[in-house]
């Protein structure tokens, strides 16, 4: 038992050192629903809870106003190293894959990204952890040039100079990094999850930009909470916190959870909550977790100095989530799980 626990330890010394050393560089979607999908903004929440899941999201924001920004995720995370199918996991992999298009596509960014944690156990019964996660991100863009028409292109007999579609430079393929913690805690009537990371906002400035795009970190700090109240039902609490070079902002709001009854008495439950994002929106939530099914869906109602113009903004967003595996423990299944 001694030797497994310098193990653990030593491993755990050893991705704190990474941690200090490595340059992190990677960017995060802008979700509302990132409760339901925490390994896209934490690395090391990977393989566990739930072992072996596969969740997916799409984020179609400012509809009302032409196709401004369309976000599609999936990701798929599991437990790796792990021989004794009774015992949990220590070790965790995820991999997960974005696509944003801006205006149809003139701009899309794809993000692909590994993560991989190592989780310690702080208690005997194995109830509370803390996770250690590093991922590694291959970030490409790609501007339609031939959805880009400039006026100096309509000029007849140029001879030297080229026209502003011509000089526009293409992006270079970026590999980045990204660390994260993680506290867990579960029991039979709560869940709980505190977690931090970090990342390297790393943009490409073109040619056209004269003004210099500063090279900063983003901070992204979350907590979950789920418990259950009045024998059958429960209450979902989320906050995050959000530092980005674009703004800084909080995000926070609660659900509660109503059973859904049948004959097999399973966890199945109807939620329906509230969020809101600082100086941005109201997100109405509407949610159901149905066996190995999680479904979410939000609408972003924006405050008033983004309405009062002619043109009204429509964000809404959609995620599924489902496990791989079969639930094996007497904690409570919660929707973060």
């Amino acid at each position: 038992m001694q030797y497994l626990l310098k193990i653990y330890y030593r491993s755990f010394a050893a991705s704190l050192l990474l941690f200090m050393t490595l340059s992190l560089r990677a960017q995060t979607p802008l979700s509302s629903q990132n409760f339901a999908a925490t390994n896209y903004f934490n690395p090391a929440s990977v393989g566990f809870g739930v072992n072996n899941q596969f969740n997916s999201f799409y984020r179609t924001q400012f509809a009302g106003v032409g196709d401004a920004y369309k976000t599609i995720g999936v990701g798929a995370d599991f437990k790796i190293f792990h021989y004794d199918k009774e015992a949990p996991n220590n070790f965790g992999m995820g991999i997960n894959a974005v696509s944003e298009k801006v205006l149809n596509g003139v701009l899309q960014s794809n993000y692909i990204t590994v993560s991989f944690a190592n989780r310690i156990f702080l208690n005997k019964l194995q109830t509370s952890y803390l996770a250690l996660g590093i991922g590694a991100t291959l970030i490409s863009r790609n501007i339609d040039r031939d959805q880009l028409t400039f006026s100096d292109q309509f000029n007849s007999g140029r001879l030297f100079n080229s026209t502003s579609v011509e000089n526009i430079a293409a992006y270079p393929v970026r590999f980045t990094t990204n660390v994260g913690l993680m506290y867990g805690f579960s029991s039979e009537d709560m869940y709980l999850q505190l977690g931090a990371s970090s990342y390297y906002i790393n943009r490409t400035a073109t040619n056209q930009s004269y003004n210099y795009i500063n090279q900063s970190f983003q901070m992204v700090g979350l907590i979950n909470f789920e418990h259950r109240i009045w024998e059958d039902k429960s209450i979902l609490v989320h906050a995050d916190y959000q530092n980005r070079w674009e703004a800084e902002y909080y995000y926070t709001g609660l659900a509660m959870g109503f059973p859904i009854h049948d004959k097999n008495e399973r966890n199945d439950r109807f939620y329906l909550g509230c969020f809101y994002r600082s100086k941005d929106a109201i997100v109405p939530y509407i949610g159901l977790m149905l066996q190995k099914y999680k479904i979410g869906i939000s609408y972003d109602v924006y405050q008033n100095n983004m309405t009062t113009a002619n043109l009204h903004p429509q964000t809404f967003e959609f995620s599924l989530s489902t496990y791989l595996s079969k639930w094996k423990s007497e904690n409570l299944v919660s929707l973060f799980n």
